[in-house]
């Protein structure tokens, strides 16, 4: 593979950096060098900031009342609890709209209120608020409806509510200019918000509003379902820092004993928890494992579903609510999978593989999915997408973009073409007559040629630094953990490693999409797994390649270091003598003459022994193993090497690695 042929640019976040000493306060809280010099490229380089960093619990959480709007929402909230008034929810159908919604109820439940929620349907209501359902909640008896993770943009709407309901707005959507007129506004982006943390998610709003109504009524601080606040932060990708970083910490050591009966239940469905599970400590566990499986409620069925599995006192209805949801995903994924494969073949139909933007329709898509079949999409061609769904003559679309394309600003272009759009920088929606559709591809495709190069298109891996891999060991790993919770702004480190030697290599799995290669190390093979790698492989026996991976501890007989890699770049060849090989294969046969010995002792003992470097002998091992004049076999999890009897003349040209890289 040819270095203009690989998957990404590397960017390396060391690069250009001076190198500074590593302060001592870092050793004091056991903090090692290769862990400090990464907290320190993330800011953390005071002692101040890394004992918030490492120490910060809800404790350390900044008084609600700081945040604008809330005294005035929590004034009429207690009153409504005083005059036995109906309080509504209206929330959102996302996970973070799922979980704001369940804290809030869970919350005025345990406060004694006369509390509901409601979510709309999205594909019949649409997200936010809506006039149909305003007018059915004050017919209802409502008198407070208090909205989470929607409702900012809703000016108009809330501005011509039926009398009669008093609407709180709780949010954390960039605000407009001109708010609603309504009892409470409550978002940390609002101009004159004195709260010092605004990155929150809605989730974490809804959180701080039951903080500040357990102070002003209970006097004390409200910590009860944080776990649910946690899980809504790690799926709305919000910057893990700060308090969130706080709220998804200290709510991810709450999910192993949660008293939320829907939550551990679902921990259980999705198999994250089991008898031998111990904790759950990183965040992807709670993005992979459980928000797909809440998010299915509200694109395929509905997000309702959701909350009642999160506010039920029911382990009965719970172990219902939770399995069903898991069927609801397998559902989920397998439209999602079909609509995928038909957009693959509407892309080819079109002959628009190498546009610059790929606008994509079809006939009745669920648009509860199309979002993410964009996204999927994406990840193919690496350039901004559009998946539209037809019917009834209308094409209701989702977008996703890359870092170097404005989304919303290339349909701000084309908007006399739309019948609405509405989004940000990286993704948007919008609705098109079907009879636009094809002049909107032309141009918006047009558009994005004016903006974008072939080389915008090249996604980007953002490389902590440049290691050997003999310094990647079980240490090294495990020091990582202290960054956990990662996420936004908080990115779980990969890693580079130059001129490493690919000992064995081949296609693993069922259907042989994954790929596992061993490579040289100077403590012995180090195991590397490329998941879904495509058609090609990446790299052969033989070759000496850059690479750029995600370290983690495997436990399998014993604990041991495996990458995952991300991207692989091929180095010209190296070169081996005869007179190299032969002096190798004397040494190796003289250690092995008497019995087989274990891999990594046989690779240290060579290298420390006799000084040959570490690639240059890889190369060598794997010339003989091909030539079988050497054999390797696995016994209790460890690899050994054992000497073979050759009874003809060996043809050092029969080996592929050798002809490689010979002189």
């Amino acid at each position: 593979m040819k270095e203009e042929t690989c998957k990404y640019k590397w960017h390396m976040r060391s690069e250009g950096e001076e190198k500074k000493e590593v302060p001592s306060f870092f050793a004091l809280h056991s903090i090692p060098e290769g862990l400090a010099r990464i907290l320190m490229r993330r800011h953390i380089d005071t002692e101040e900031k890394l004992s918030h960093f490492l120490y910060d619990d809800l404790s350390n959480l900044s008084d609600p009342f700081l945040m604008k709007g809330m005294k005035e929402a929590v004034d009429r909230i207690l009153l409504a609890l005083e005059k036995k008034e109906k309080i509504v929810i209206y929330g959102d159908y996302d996970v973070d709209g799922i979980t704001s919604t369940s804290i809030l109820y869970l919350s005025l439940r345990d406060m004694g209120a006369d509390v509901d929620y409601y979510i709309p349907k999205r594909e019949t209501e649409g997200y936010g608020l809506n006039a149909k359902a305003l007018e059915y909640l004050a017919k209802e008896g409502f008198h407070v409806l208090v909205t989470v993770d929607c409702g900012i943009s809703s000016k108009e709407l809330i501005d011509h509510a039926p009398s009669g309901l008093d609407i709180i707005v709780t949010d954390h959507h960039t605000p407009p200019d001109a708010l609603p007129n309504c009892i409470s506004v409550i978002n940390p982006h609002q101009k004159g918000c004195t709260y010092p943390y605004k990155e929150l998610a809605g989730c974490g709003v809804a959180f701080t509003l039951s903080r500040a109504l357990h102070l002003k009524k209970l006097g004390e601080d409200y910590v009860e379902h944080v776990e649910l606040a946690a899980l809504g932060t790690v799926a709305d990708v919000v910057s893990l820092t700060g308090e969130n970083r706080i709220i998804v910490k200290e709510g991810m050591k709450r999910l192993m004993t949660t008293p939320i009966k829907g939550l551990a239940a679902l921990l259980r469905a999705s198999g994250l928890v089991h008898e031998d599970t111990k904790a759950i400590t990183r965040a992807d566990q709670l993005s992979f494992g459980l928000a797909p499986r809440l998010n299915a409620a509200g694109r395929i069925a509905h997000a309702k579903e959701g909350v009642e599995l999160m506010t039920t006192t029911s382990s009965e209805e719970a172990e219902f609510l939770a399995n069903q949801l898991c069927d609801t995903n397998v559902m989920r994924q397998k439209i999602e999978r079909d609509i995928y494969e038909q957009a693959q073949k509407r892309i080819a139909e079109l002959g628009i593989e190498n546009d610059m933007a790929l606008v994509v329709d079809g006939k009745d898509w669920h648009p509860g999915v199309i979002g993410i079949v964009a996204s999927r999409i994406l990840e193919t061609y690496h350039r901004p997408v559009l998946v539209l769904t037809v019917r009834d003559g209308v094409g209701k679309g989702s977008c996703r973009s890359i870092n170097s394309f404005n989304i919303y600003e290339a349909l701000a272009a084309e908007k006399d073409l739309l019948l609405q759009f509405g989004g940000h920088k990286m993704a948007a929606g919008f609705s098109i007559a079907e009879e636009n559709i094809p002049e909107f591809r032309r141009r918006l495709n047009a558009y994005a040629k004016e903006r974008l190069t072939p080389e915008d298109c090249i996604p980007m891996l953002e490389v902590e630094e440049s290691l050997p891999l003999d310094d990647v060991t079980i240490d090294f790993v495990h020091s990582l953990d202290l960054l956990e919770p990662c996420g936004a702004d908080n990115p779980k480190p990969i890693f580079a490693s130059p001129h490493a030697f690919v000992e064995t290599a081949r296609r693993i799995g069922a259907d042989r999409r994954h790929f596992k290669c061993q490579l040289s190390g100077r403590e012995g093979l180090v195991d590397a797994i490329y998941w879904s790698v495509g058609e090609e492989d990446p790299c052969h026996a033989g070759d000496v390649v850059d690479l750029v991976f995600e370290p983690e501890v495997h436990e399998w007989y014993g604990e041991h270091v495996q990458l995952i890699l991300k991207d692989v770049k091929q180095e010209p060849h190296r070169l081996l003598t005869r007179d190299f090989l032969a002096d190798v294969y004397r040494k190796l046969m003289n250690i092995l003459k008497n019995s087989p010995k274990p891999v990594r002792d046989v690779h240290q003992y060579l290298m420390r022994k006799y000084g040959f470097d570490e690639m240059s002998l890889g190369m060598a091992l794997a010339v003989f193993e091909e030539l079988e004049i050497l054999s390797r076999y696995s016994r209790n999890g460890e690899d050994f090497y054992q000497r073979r009897l050759v009874q003809k003349k060996l043809d050092l040209l029969s080996s592929s690695i050798y002809r490689k890289h010979m002189l």
